[in-house]
This record gives structure tokens, C-alpha cells and sequence, in this order.
């Protein structure tokens, strides 16, 4: 294998991924450094202190929707300024009208406590960082004064939960939605990127496709970046606009998930639907750090100009009523694939036990011959089904032709892109 090729994993190993409560093999050594909180307060003497919590977490979370800080909230104790122990905690969440909520600080050996209302004016200076300055309740000994507080948190230990990416990449600003599995606890995890469709923002791809929901109890981190514009471009339906460079922005998104969330460079996959899955397509010819593809419902539209120099572990999901990206479209990208991955050129059929009668489909799954172990080539083919995510909500209810619910797509991609790895 060359050293970019994927190696399938199996048994214990395999059905471990597949599993609920994923438990990572260490990608590298490092965790990521713990929260650093910056408390300062006026008075005289001035009050400040700033350092890395010993003990508990803040957790900064955002809107998925939005893209903005929607909650700090968390306790936890650092080195105090005389030597002691002092303890912080935030309750600070979006009520729909801001960032609201209480802090405090207890610093025993100094002999301060500090608490103050939140309402408004938190902002974001930088990555995962959010910072606040206001009218706050000092107390000093018996003394009790009201004084300029403010508090800075750096959350460089991510928690659980919704996490907004936002950069500046080909001089464009860009953002992604990242998920961090609830049993996430700074660990190696493999990652699942999903790249959304024509016109579809992250938020509505989650909320459609239900992909967050099945992320969370799997252990693995999954993030949808936002295209620029309407679509991905340098594929079909990607309006060219800016300079945009799409596939810098998913190698620097590759880089920030490996530096600070720890991600697993050997097990980083890709998904896409419609547009998305053109996307994924093309990334499956240009970029050797995803380790198994499954694009949905968009395949290799240009195989000519793909060269991607390896097996590539592929699978594809594609309704053969799909009123948008014709069925026809399926069989260039079946033919490019197996010829690159050394496959034969006939498959078995199976058909999927067809669990809900009543969405007029069925799944039929394609598994073609020959394939090597580190590149199989993979189709399902769903029957009487439309532009839609399988398993997920459609997105323009009939309109785009049916939905299954035979098989969930999501959980489909993950047991398959799973068992793939980078050597």
C-alpha cells in the first residue's frame, strides 16, 4: 500500500467503530491544554487574575444556526493570587435576546469574591474565546462595592456539544458546524465531514438529514462547512464566484480538527448529498487525507479529470426516481471507480428487507466483484426514490420525489467509512 492508502479495519476492531461508544486508538500523543480564565476587577488595589483551571471545565458552546457563542457555562478551580486555591463558575446562556446569565469568583487567600449579572456585551476575540467587562458586586472582608468586573475564557479543552468554526480562508470568511460526541473527552476520534447541497446551509442539513442526532451517541466528531455562495464549486451546480478554493478550505478544516480537537489523522471520512455529493466526489480524487467516501445522491460527475493515484473505498446512495440528478448519472461514476480500484465489472444484488411499505421504496444494495480489500466499490440503489437524504426529513416534502425509510443513511455511511483507515 502506498502511504496514503486505506486499510479496512476488521473484527473486534471494525465493530468497535460501528458501536455506540467508540473508544479511539491514540492518534498522537498530546491532549489539549486545559481552560485558561482571566478575571479583573477595579477598586483599589486592582484585581486581577489569569491561569489554567486544576480542576472542572467551561464549556463555551454555539449556535449551530447561527454561528454565534450560546452558552458558557461551567465551575472550576485555579491557582489563586496568593498562593491558595480559587474557584470561578459561569451560567451564562442565549434567551433569545442575548447572552444572560451570573459569574463569580472566590479567591479565599486574597480575601475577594466577585459576582456579577450578565446581560449582553459578551464578545468573541477569538477562536472558542468570549469575553465580557460590566458592572459587577466586589466584596473585600466586610466590605461590599460596586465595580468595573470582566472576565475572559479561552476554552482550549473542548467540551461536548455544537461548536462553530469560523476563518478566513482565500480571503473569504468560512465556517463549519462542529459536533463533539457527548462521551467526548479530548481522546483521539475519527471524523465525519458532511458537505451539504445546493442552497443548503449546515444547520438545515443537520435538521433534514438528522445527522447531529446520530453523531452524538457514536463517538465519532462530525462537521458540515458551509459552501460559499449556493453551492461547492468546480462542480456541477456550483455557480464560480470568488476565489474561493474549496478544497484549501476542507485541507485547513482537516488541519484545525487534527490540532485542536485532537481528531485521528488516519480516520477522517467524507459525505456529501446533491452538490455535496459532487463535492465529495471530487475530494475523493484530489484529497488523500480522507480515508472512504459516500457521496449521496451527486456522484463523480467528470471522471476524466480525476486521478486519484490509489484504491479509493467508495460508496454510493442514489435514487433511481431522483427527479434532479438522474439515475443515468450512477453508472460513469460505477465504472470510473471499479476500473480505478481494480475491481470486475459485475455486482450482487441484494434487496434490503423493506421495513416501511408505506414510503413506496426499496433499497437494493450493489456490491461489485473483485474489489481489494482497502478499495471496495459499493451502490445502493433506491428504488421509486427521489432527491432525498434516506432515513432523514425531506427537504421540499414530495416535491423532490420519495424518501426511504428502509435504510437510515447516516448509519449506512458510518458502518461503511468506519472500517477504513489511512496507512
Amino acid at each position: 500500500m502506498t502511504p496514503h492508502s486505506p486499510r479496512p479495519l476488521y473484527g473486534l476492531a471494525a465493530a468497535c467503530l460501528a458501536g455506540a461508544a467508540l473508544s479511539a486508538v491514540p492518534a498522537h500523543a498530546e491532549a489539549p491544554v486545559q481552560d485558561r480564565v482571566t478575571v479583573t476587577a477595579a477598586g483599589s488595589p486592582a484585581y486581577t487574575l489569569s491561569g489554567d483551571l486544576s480542576s472542572g471545565g467551561i464549556a463555551v458552546l454555539d449556535n449551530v444556526a447561527t454561528y454565534d457563542t450560546n452558552k458558557i457555562q461551567g465551575t472550576g478551580t485555579l491557582a489563586g493570587s496568593q498562593g491558595g486555591t480559587a474557584s470561578v463558575s459561569f451560567k451564562i446562556a442565549n434567551a433569545g435576546f442575548g447572552l444572560t446569565g451570573d459569574f463569580s469568583l472566590k479567591d479565599p487567600d486574597a480575601g475577594i469574591e466577585i459576582t456579577a449579572t450578565v446581560f449582553g456585551g459578551v464578545t468573541v476575540p477569538g477562536q472558542a474565546t468570549v469575553r465580557w467587562e460590566g458592572d459587577g458586586t466586589i466584596r473585600r472582608g466586610g466590605t461590599s462595592t460596586t465595580q468595573k468586573v470582566g472576565f475572559t475564557v479561552e476554552d482550549r479543552h473542548p467540551d461536548p456539544g455544537g461548536h462553530a468554526i469560523r476563518i478566513t480562508y482565500a480571503g473569504q470568511n468560512r465556517n463549519a458546524i462542529l459536533r463533539l460526541p457527548d462521551d467526548y473527552d479530548g481522546s483521539p476520534r475519527p471524523v465525519l465531514f458532511h458537505f451539504p447541497g445546493l442552497l443548503e446551509t449546515p444547520g438545515l442539513a443537520e435538521y433534514f438529514g438528522r445527522m447531529a442526532d446520530f453523531a452524538q451517541t457514536r463517538g465519532f466528531i462530525m462537521i458540515t462547512p458551509e459552501h460559499y455562495g449556493i453551492g461547492w464549486q468546480g462542480v456541477q451546480g456550483g455557480t464560480p464566484g470568488a476565489d474561493v478554493d474549496d478544497p484549501g478550505f476542507v485541507n485547513r478544516l482537516q488541519d484545525i480538527l487534527v490540532d485542536r480537537f485532537n481528531a485521528d489523522p488516519t480516520r477522517m471520512y467524507a459525505s456529501g448529498m446533491s452538490n455535496g455529493g459532487f463535492f465529495t466526489s471530487k475530494m475523493a480524487c484530489d484529497n488523500k487525507r480522507f480515508a472512504a467516501y459516500a457521496p449521496v445522491s451527486g456522484q463523480l460527475n467528470d471522471p476524466s479529470t480525476c486521478h486519484p493515484g490509489r484504491h479509493v473505498p467508495i460508496l454510493m446512495i442514489h435514487g433511481d426516481a431522483d427527479p434532479l440528478v438522474p439515475y443515468s448519472t450512477v453508472q460513469p461514476a460505477v465504472d470510473f471507480w471499479t476500473a480505478n480500484n481494480g475491481c470486475g465489472t459485475a455486482s450482487v444484488p441484494t434487496d434490503l428487507p423493506d421495513t416501511d411499505p408505506t414510503d413506496n421504496t426499496t433499497v437494493v444494495r450493489h456490491d461489485y466483484t473483485g474489489c481489494p480489500a482497502d478499495g471496495p466499490v459499493i451502490l445502493y440503489q433506491v428504488r421509486g426514490g427521489g432527491h432525498n437524504w434516506p432515513g432523514g426529513i425531506p427537504y421540499l416534502g414530495p416535491i423532490l420525489g420519495g424518501t426511504t425509510h428502509d435504510i437510515d443513511a447516516n448509519a449506512v455511511i458510518w458502518d461503511f467509512v468506519s472500517r477504513y483507515r489511512l496507512t
